[in-house]
This record gives C-alpha cells, structure tokens and sequence, in this order.
C-alpha cells in the first residue's frame, strides 16, 4: 500500500481521531484533503479551512457535509466551479435563500438540483 493510500484509509478510518484529521487536512495530496472533507468526524474549523481549498473536489466534499455550517454553504454558493455550486444546492439543510439564487444558475445542472431540494418547494411561494 502507497503512502497515499495509507493516508486516505486512515481519514476515512471510524477511528480517526480529530487530530489526526487536521493534520491529515494540511496534507499536499487532494484526494487526502478531500477525504478528510468527507469524514462524519471532521470538525467545523477545518470544514472552514477546506472550503478554501485549492481543489474544488475538496471544496465539494465541505459543501455536502452534513455538518456544513449555512455561512460555509453560503460562501461555496459563489464557488467558480459548477461542481461545488451543484454539491451546495443538494445539501439538506441549505436555506431557501440560497437555492434561490442557485436556481437561477448558469449550469443547467446546478439549476437542477436547487429545484430537486425538497427545502426549495417548502420555501417557494406558487
């Protein structure tokens, strides 16, 4: 096994420990960060730190966290890249205010999903 696997196996391991995950999310290796974006376990000062992240593919894997704080969603809402933007707009608890302006994104897809959330249909008066 790489070294790189071994570092994705640990930050994707149940028994990770918050420490672990923080050093692992300073990691050179994206596909690392992006694990450690993903883990249940990740506290919310490193989802913050990693929803800057150079790669948008850790930037999704912030914006689909369950424990994504709404500020976080908001600032990803703005991301450059449609991937993250489509990520925000699948999350569970993001506001109708952002699917809003989501819904009236540049990408087709992005569109998409911020009218699929179930919280866009609760929110939109018919």
């Amino acid at each position: 096994m790489s070294l790189i696997e071994q570092k994705i196996a640990l930050a994707q391991s149940p028994t990770v420990t918050v420490e672990q995950l923080t050093k692992l999310a300073n990691d050179k290796e994206w596909q690392v960060r992006s694990y450690v974006a993903a883990h249940s376990k990740c506290p919310i000062p490193i989802l913050e730190k990693l929803s800057n992240d150079e790669h948008w593919s850790v930037r999704s894997c912030v914006a689909i966290h369950s424990k994504c704080p709404i500020p976080i969603l908001e600032k990803l809402a703005n991301d450059e890249h449609w991937l993250v933007r489509s990520y925000v707009a699948k999350h569970p608890n993001c506001p109708i205010s952002i699917l809003e302006k989501l819904s009236n994104d540049e990408e087709s897809d992005v569109r998409y999903y911020a009218k699929e959330n179930p919280n866009y249909s609760k929110g939109v008066k018919v």
